[in-house]
């Protein structure tokens, strides 16, 4: 008869009375579980206490990866799930991460978990946002977090002790990510705001940032999987890319040149009927309108490109 596990789950809160309650519904079979609030002025605080958890309070960051590592060893069981405050569970993901913990844990220390995303209510199947696994679940003391927005956590018992988990049977994390494409604009900017930039002017190059607009674009538009919200989604992401290297030339003095700026034209590929978008190859490249771009944009654009779909 397979044992139980302890777990111990952590969540960052942020005025998070509406989200909070859905994430407990689903946690409830945690041996503990942690809330870390920072300055709620709602309701959220009495939420966690009233359903158990042991709530600690912190202060007002602009990003929580960069506070995440400060509070991991307040868990006092061997595994620990983290989750945001607007994620839940499914009713069987506490048998299913047991079961990983059997078959897995004496040789895997961390596990990264698909995400089902949503946005403006609509769960997105493609446009980069499935199955974006997720470093949430593993072995106290193995995983960090990396200062700055979203970046990926690293195993600190190397990449083999790390085990990606493949959809569709396994457990996934839900994230109601975005109520509209307003809010996924506020938060985007919100994010290059507040995101670390290389402090070094020498590593500065505007035309990589706008290669990078063009190449996320190209791996976000899938209106075949996700309709017209996925040229929205895409718009913002390449034009959140340029806004990112203004905000980096800002920083750093605006003292390098940009002589490479220019109204960005997303231009895709256009699938024939019936077929997906694609990435552009440098066979392409004549074939697009992007041949116009300064030939610094092209030759890193090509260097994108080449690598196929990322």
């Amino acid at each position: 008869m397979r044992q139980d596990i302890a777990i111990s789950l952590i969540v960052h809160t942020r005025n998070s009375a509406a989200t909070l309650p859905r994430l407990l519904e689903t946690t409830g079979w945690a041996t503990e579980r942690i809330v870390i609030d920072m300055q709620s002025s709602d309701a959220t605080v009495e939420i966690a206490r009233a359903a158990d958890c042991r709530v600690l309070s912190c202060a007002i960051v602009d990003a929580v990866d960069d506070i995440r590592n400060q509070y991991l060893a307040e868990a006092r069981h061997d595994w620990v799930l983290v989750l945001d405050s607007d994620e839940y569970l499914a009713d069987d993901a506490y048998e299913a991460m047991r079961q990983l913990v059997d078959d897995h844990g004496d040789k895997i220390d961390a596990f990264a978990l698909p995400r089902w995303n949503s946005v403006a209510g609509q769960i997105m199947r493609g446009s980069g946002f499935y199955p974006d696994q997720q470093i949430r679940f593993f072995r106290r003391g193995t995983v960090a977090w990396q200062p700055g927005n979203h970046r990926v956590p690293q195993v600190l018992t190397g990449a083999r002790r790390l085990r990606v988990l493949q959809p569709p049977n396994c457990v996934h994390i839900h994230h109601e990510n975005y109520a509209d494409i307003v809010s996924f604009i506020t938060r985007q900017l919100r994010y290059a705001l507040t995101d670390s930039y290389d402090p070094d002017p020498g590593h500065f190059d505007f035309s990589l940032y706008i290669a990078e607009a063009y190449a996320e674009f190209a791996r976000r538009h899938e209106p075949n999987e996700d309709g017209d919200l996925s040229t929205a989604v895409a718009t913002v992401l390449a034009w959140d890319r340029i806004m990112r290297g203004l905000i980096h030339w800002e920083r750093l003095g605006r003292q390098q040149p940009l002589n490479a700026a220019f109204s960005l034209p997303i231009v895709p590929i256009l699938p024939a009927p019936g077929k997906r978008p694609r990435v552009p190859d440098s066979g392409d490249w004549q074939r697009t309108s992007f041949r116009h771009l300064p030939r610094e944009i092209g030759r890193r654009l090509r260097r994108f490109f080449q690598r196929g779909r990322r």
